[in-house]
């Protein structure tokens, strides 16, 4: 009789176990849906003598997904390069070849509307744009013309943008300051 309540109350404690760690799994699993981490990263530089130099500060993936309504989270990996930008754009303004991106139209209008001044490593008038317009708070993504700056410069700075574009919307991204670092976004 004893060891059939020992038995009994083991069974219990064990099932209350699972109900608990399975409410915390599913716990984190929602939270982590909701928010998409996005890095700035940069490996070692690769070089040949007498041929190339290859810089590798780029994103940390190529594609990213989030829930419409979720929140991207940009973190600054790289400080080495300085601070960096998560800029929507249209597809058609990613710089595509070599001189599109030494000459970036679209990263001297955005630089612009950010308040940077290109003579200057100070930091921009305005951390945000929200439809291509400079402000102080965090815009709501949804289109070009959005973005964020991750701050001064300094590993671990970050921005967290919440994302309201319709579930189904690709949005491509970039560093203004560094153009070579392009991904994208998918909304679902």
């Amino acid at each position: 009789m004893l060891l059939r309540k020992v038995l009994l109350w083991a069974a219990a404690s064990l099932a209350a176990a699972m109900v608990v760690a399975s409410a915390a799994l599913a716990g984190g699993q929602h939270s982590s849906a909701a928010v998409t981490t996005i890095k700035a990263v940069q490996g070692p530089p690769k070089f040949q003598i007498n041929r190339f130099v290859e810089d590798t500060l780029r994103w940390n993936k190529d594609v990213y997904s989030v829930k419409s309504g979720g929140t991207l989270h940009i973190v600054n990996m790289a400080a080495g390069e300085g601070p960096h930008t998560f800029t929507v754009l249209a597809r058609k303004d990613e710089p595509r070849t070599l001189a599109a991106l030494f000459q970036c139209k679209i990263c001297e209008k955005l630089g612009k509307a950010h308040g940077a001044d290109p003579n200057s490593n100070a930091p921009p008038k305005f951390q945000y744009l929200e439809n291509g317009v400079g402000q102080k708070t965090p815009p709501l993504v949804d289109r070009p013309g959005d973005s964020g700056v991750t701050g001064k410069g300094k590993k671990g700075e970050s921005i967290d943008l919440k994302v309201t574009a319709p579930a189904g919307t690709k949005l491509y991204f970039m560093c203004l300051i560094h153009p070579w670092m392009q991904a994208e976004v998918n909304v679902t």
